[in-house]
């Protein structure tokens, strides 16, 4: 038999600890009964207090939507007065660093974990997302592992960020890449 076609020896081995499964499961029931069904106008605070109950670092201010995923809230921090709009997914597989100020807009994608596809049996790989201060990433973006996007850029809607993106420049594509500096007007700072 053909090591390709021995199936069974390529299965996928989880390298989480029952208590790691026992903690995201916990954390699954408590975003489906208690933080999920928050209204969206409302209880930004409590939706803060639970993400901190389970371990994120989360500044004062900040509104996460209550459609909001958060894989592993004990590796999420977030400055102050940022937001994670509805449908934003993280994927905190690793960590998730968001500075303040910023916006993540509907249905965008921060991804910290993958499969290394050097591998038929594709092992986990993880790597941080890092998010500066005073950044805008538009809707339904995707963040690979390993981004950075740094201070004051804007990730236009449905861009794929790849790697780091430069500070107060206007990116966007697939690949996300610089399209032009961001200019801020100097009376609305």
């Amino acid at each position: 038999m053909s090591p390709l076609s021995d199936f069974g020896s390529l299965r996928y081995r989880s390298d989480f600890t029952a208590a790691a499964k026992l903690r995201r499961f916990a954390w699954e029931v408590v975003w489906l009964l208690a933080f999920r069904p928050t209204p969206r106008w409302a209880l930004h605070g409590w939706r803060r207090f639970l993400l901190r109950s389970f371990g994120a670092e989360v500044g004062a201010g900040c509104r996460i939507a209550p459609s909001c995923r958060v894989w592993a809230p004990w590796n999420l921090v977030m400055g102050e007065f940022s937001a994670l709009g509805d449908g934003v997914d993280c994927y905190s597989m690793d960590r998730i660093t968001i500075g303040s100020k910023v916006a993540v807009s509907q249905r965008s994608f921060l991804c910290a974990g993958s499969h290394d596809i050097r591998s038929l049996s594709r092992p986990l790989v993880t790597g941080p997302i890092v998010i500066e201060d005073h950044v805008w990433i538009a809707a339904e973006c995707f963040v690979h592992p390993d981004a950075v996007i740094r201070e004051g850029a804007v990730i236009g809607a449905r861009s794929v960020v790849l790697k780091e993106m430069p500070a107060w420049s206007l990116c966007a594509g697939n690949p996300c890449r610089k399209i032009k500096d961001r200019v801020l007007r100097d009376r609305h700072v």
